[in-house]
């Protein structure tokens, strides 16, 4: 199947694979045509509402700025926003629909709050608040599922606190493009099994249940992967974090008698802290070893933190949708998604 394009096109009836390839042009797209013009203003705290692929877009700024500036982060999923949000807090909302409930609900309690409210979308219902209330709105190009417009959700995040002068990005960003390309010649559709890691991986996977561990700033990315997993390729998965894991898993890992079914993942860093290593090394060889059958080591290559998460995210998310083809299933369609939103 993976070394069949025509095949894989056949399934992949909504072009995904097309869609992840662009991703690092996506990327680029977005800088090149960013000018958000925004008054001063100095948050006390950030916050991110949103839900599904949008509610990565939080995870994955807090991951990665949490230790950069001293403004706190926070992410939420719910209808209602925490207490802490008021006059001098930056909400950032993002649904890429414009239409997703609980993150509507979640914008007009900002303005009621007086929050300094920016939104991305695509267009919606959140797009007529944002022109009737005179926000700062942030379009989208439609036509995405949601998932896989990380991108333009994302990025303009990191330059609007930029302008802000809250983080400097610019040099991040193209530092990470540039990564980002290099990876996606060595795992994209056209590149044979035998010479793609992704593709390699996809089939160590297949036929188990994948238990993501990050640790620091790869919390966020073990969490797409987890959440990639069930939308693309429809399996259940989890995900997990060191140092955590060490106080609670490991004794489920040791005590269970059906742990040949799962496969871990664990995201590395050649520079993660000695006590971190040390950690993950006892755990493979005190938990692991002896009770699964495989278990997976990914290594992060590029140079800068941004480029490492990023680059973490996008091959997570080629590895999702090669297992999805290799279970012979549609990487695009959430249908229960659907049935369950048009039953609210």
């Amino acid at each position: 199947m993976l070394d069949d394009p025509e095949k894989m096109k056949e399934l992949d009836s909504q072009d995904m694979l097309q869609v992840l390839e662009e991703f690092p042009d996506q990327i680029e797209e977005v800088v090149a045509g960013s000018e958000y013009n925004l008054l001063p203003f100095q948050p006390e705290n950030i916050v991110v509402t949103g839900m599904g692929g949008s509610a990565i877009v939080g995870d994955t700024l807090k991951s990665f700025l949490s230790n950069r500036i001293s403004i706190p982060i926070s992410v939420n999923r719910d209808y209602n926003l925490p207490s802490s949000v008021d006059k001098d807090t930056l909400l950032f909302v993002v649904s890429y629909s414009g239409n997703t409930e609980e993150t509507l609900s979640a914008a007009r309690e900002g303005l009621e709050e007086d929050a300094k409210v920016v939104a991305i979308s695509s267009d919606g219902e959140l797009k007529e608040i944002c022109e009737e209330k005179g926000i700062v709105f942030i379009k989208a190009p439609e036509g995405y599922p949601p998932r896989g417009a990380f991108a333009f959700l994302f990025i303009p995040v990191l330059q609007l606190l930029s302008e802000l002068l809250i983080y400097d990005s610019d040099v991040a960003i193209l530092d990470a493009v540039s990564e980002l390309k290099e990876l996606r010649d060595e795992i994209k559709m056209d590149v044979p099994t035998e010479e793609n890691r992704a593709k390699k991986l996809a089939k160590r996977i297949k036929g188990k249940v994948p238990i993501i561990y990050g640790h620091s700033i790869y919390n966020a990315v073990a969490n797409r992967w987890h959440t990639q997993f069930n939308e693309n390729a429809e399996i259940l998965s989890w995900f997990g974090a060191f140092p955590e894991m060490n106080h609670n898993e490991v004794v489920g890992w040791k005590g269970d008698d059906n742990t040949s079914q799962f496969i871990p993942i664990l995201l590395r860093d050649e520079k993660e802290a000695e006590k971190i290593n040390r950690r993950i090394e006892l755990t493979k060889e005190l938990v692991f070893e002896g009770e699964v059958e495989d278990m997976i080591e990914i290594w992060t290559e590029a140079d800068t933190q941004l480029a490492r998460i990023l680059s973490l995210v996008y091959l997570g998310d080629y590895i999702s949708i090669y297992l999805a083809l290799l279970r012979g299933k549609n990487p695009s369609p959430v249908k229960i998604i659907d049935e369950l939103k048009e039953n609210l």
